[in-house]
């Protein structure tokens, strides 16, 4: 049995996507599967477009890592007490709009997790923002590290998830869901249909996390307008997921507009 897991590469309708060339790789490990040539992929989650491809489904959502951010800072700092002049790197519309809602400034930064890392000190940034789970799954530690709270910095939907993907019929499917968390599946689910409804595509600042509570799933959005300039969020609850995320992306998209 053969699987395909590696780094995204082109830009594409993804929340958060920070890398042009998400889509193009994305396309490539799809494409593979539909020709046979492997059985299943593992994505991170939050890279998959919204768009399910004819023929593949998404089969198994393994139990979720951390959803959060954080902010590594070059050299000791208080999130609540950044000095004037603070700048942060980030390739994220969404980390960004969030982090000048403090006044701090943002520059756009690409790379790998340890590249973004060393820029610190090559360009002389204060910090850069990066995904938690990818930090911890890379076995990276930093000095000076700050995780930011989910209540402020809304995570990118899906962030901290991986998505097995395989094509939508046959025994793979099968034997690939019994590693499926239902939880992880049904909070994702929530997220993923928040972004549907929107229409986010690359460059668009949402942010969605839910978690679950005796059946129950809540959902908190934020929406920023395309500028980044301007936020809306909110709160959802159902047992669908589905509908949940639906119901919030349509109020927020609306509080937007008014």
């Amino acid at each position: 049995m053969a699987a395909w897991k590696g780094d995204p590469t082109e830009c594409h309708p993804a929340a958060d996507v920070e890398d042009d060339t998400v889509g193009a790789f994305v396309s490539a490990i799809e494409q593979a599967l539909l020709e046979d040539r492997v059985d299943f992929a593992v994505h991170s989650f939050k890279d998959l477009q919204t768009a399910v491809t004819t023929g593949l489904t998404v089969s198994a959502v393994p139990k979720r890592e951390l959803a959060h951010d954080v902010l590594l800072t070059h050299e000791a700092a208080r999130l609540d007490h950044l000095p004037p002049g603070f700048c942060v790197g980030t390739g994220s519309p969404r980390r960004s709009a969030q982090f000048r809602r403090l006044g701090v400034t943002t520059v756009p930064i690409r790379g790998n997790v340890q590249t973004r890392i060393d820029k610190m000190a090559r360009d002389r940034l204060d910090g850069v923002v990066l995904a938690a789970a990818g930090l911890k799954r890379l076995g990276i530690t930093h000095p000076h590290w700050i995780d930011l709270p989910t209540d402020r910095f809304v995570p990118s939907p899906a962030q901290g998830a991986l998505a097995i993907q395989t094509r939508a019929e046959g025994e793979v499917a099968e034997l690939v869901r019994t590693v499926d968390d239902a939880d992880s599946h049904r909070l994702v689910e929530a997220e993923r249909s928040f972004l549907t409804r929107i229409g986010a595509g690359c460059h668009t600042p949402v942010g969605a996390l839910a978690r679950i509570d005796a059946e129950i799933v809540t959902l908190h959005g934020q929406l920023f307008d395309d500028a980044g300039e301007r936020m809306v969020e909110g709160i959802e609850s159902g047992d669908d997921p589905q509908i949940v995320g639906v119901h919030l992306a349509d109020r927020l998209v609306a509080m937007l507009r008014d």
